[in-house]
């Protein structure tokens, strides 16, 4: 599990607030500057924004009914024929501008926050002490989160930097206890490596064993969102207390023999 935040109650609120940009632009200014110096706003900060991320992901999908359409025809028909000619509203001629269109403005941010507690009570507080924002997924990954979501027990672990080249990486991944065969990792700021070396990850268990979780290269900008199924089992009874990437030859065995540049504790 994640350490509780460091930060007062009025510090997480002003972050709160940064995130759903409810913050005029003089405070937004000032809680940037507290960000770039301050490692624990900068956690809690990567901690709400891959929550709000998840948020599509942990909301069901709705269909329509089928006779939604007809409907919507039936009232247009209907408002077209009691509405007389003179009292009809006249279309305007399309004009084009160099202007972009305006949409209604919607209280987004306080739908956000709704939502985001909601989605702290189905994870869990202590597993919201994030620090890196989920990448964007392609609908296979979108997916395959939403399932895990799903599940009453998912869990979302921190991972975090380590060593001088990785300091500022971090990331989530997520998962649940007792399915490990299905897992969403998300990093950020790792450096790349060189095509003779890739990134692996590996879980340890409480009777000392590590497993090969999977293995993977991040994109130009240090990120990487990918699911993983490893093809070993976490033994029935044991627990599982960590999770760490090293940095391997693409040709070494499978045992975590590199340097190791992030981890976090389950």
């Amino acid at each position: 599990m994640s350490n509780p935040s460091a930060l007062s109650e009025d510090d997480l609120i002003l972050v709160e607030d940064y995130v759903l940009g409810e913050l005029s632009p003089e405070a937004a200014a000032a809680v940037e500057q507290r960000i770039r110096s301050d490692p624990m706003m900068r956690q809690e900060l990567c901690a709400l924004q891959a929550t709000l991320r998840l948020l599509p992901q942990a909301v069901p999908i709705a269909e329509p009914s089928p006779d939604l359409g007809d409907r919507i025809m039936s009232a247009y028909t209907l408002r077209n024929q009691t509405l007389a000619p003179a009292n009809r509203p006249e279309s305007p001629s399309p004009q084009l501008t160099g202007h972009p269109m305006t949409r209604p403005t919607l209280p987004w941010g306080r739908v956000a926050a709704g939502t985001a507690a909601a989605l702290a009570l189905l994870l869990g507080a202590d597993n919201l002490r994030l620090r890196q924002a989920l990448s964007e997924a392609d609908p296979p990954q979108a997916e395959s989160v939403a399932t895990i979501l799903q599940q009453p027990k998912s869990r979302l672990v921190a991972l975090q930097g380590e060593g001088n080249a990785a300091a500022d990486a971090a990331g989530t991944l997520l998962f649940t206890p007792g399915q490990w065969q299905q897992v969403v990792v998300s990093l950020g700021n790792l450096p790349p490596v060189p095509p003779e070396e890739i990134y692996r990850m590996w879980l340890t268990l409480e009777n000392g064993q590590v497993i090969f979780c999977g293995e993977f290269n991040t994109d130009a900008l240090g990120n990487i969102f990918v699911e993983l199924r490893p093809n070993e089992t976490v033994p029935q009874g044991v627990k599982a207390t960590g999770i760490f990437v090293t940095v391997e030859s693409t040709s070494a065995p499978l045992e975590p023999t590199g340097d190791r540049v992030m981890a976090g504790s389950i």
